[in-house]
């Protein structure tokens, strides 16, 4: 019907499914919001909200297209600008899509095909493979240190020696993390000095 309708004249759209397969797509159609059955009365009521916000604010076209525009597609996370590193990434969970600032994230641990997100006291997962992210990725911000763990650079307060030249990596929340011998010269580069 959306192909039909095109996008340029699409109403507002709130889908409503038992399945968060299609989610992306459907921010991708322009839609305003994505239902997965089961869902509550305040959840229905929250996205019927927005939707009534966004037609009364006159913005459903704005927003469809911000959203669109942000979009990658793959199911993992949204792009920024002309540098290609994420800026957001899509977390799905309670039948909820939430768009986390990826500035937001203190640092990221592989779990097989999946990553966990830690972000304060919360650890949302995503469907990404730590090559994947790291590729998306701002090089200036996140780096991987151990082929488990990539961390925002901005959370580390300090790196404290270990026996053997080994080093751990200590973030400001107080999380002790380990720096890999192998990826310690790319550390190494990314600080302009050796440790």
């Amino acid at each position: 019907m959306i192909k039909e309708i095109g996008v340029e004249r699409m109403p507002a759209v709130v889908f409503v499914t038992a399945s968060d397969q299609y989610a992306l797509r459907a921010f991708e159609v322009h839609a305003l919001d994505y239902l997965i059955k089961p869902f509550t009365d305040e959840r229905f009521h929250e996205a019927l909200a927005r939707a009534k916000r966004q037609v009364r604010q006159g913005r459903v076209s704005e927003l469809s297209h911000q959203l669109a525009g942000l979009l990658d597609g793959n199911g993992a996370s949204l792009p920024g600008g002309a540098s290609g590193s994420a800026r957001r990434f899509v977390v799905k969970s309670g039948g909820r899509v939430t768009l986390l600032p990826v500035r937001d994230v203190d640092w990221i641990e592989a779990e097989g095909d999946y990553a966990r997100l830690h972000v304060g006291k919360t650890s949302p997962v995503i469907r990404d493979t730590m090559k994947a992210l790291e590729a998306q990725l701002d090089p200036t911000r996140f780096i991987r240190i151990h082929r488990s763990t990539i961390v925002n650079i901005e959370r580390v307060k300090e790196l404290q020696p270990m026996f053997k030249g080994e080093y751990v990596i200590v973030l400001f929340d107080g999380t002790v993390l380990k720096l890999s011998r192998g990826y310690r010269d790319h550390l190494e580069a990314r600080l302009g000095k050796r440790i």
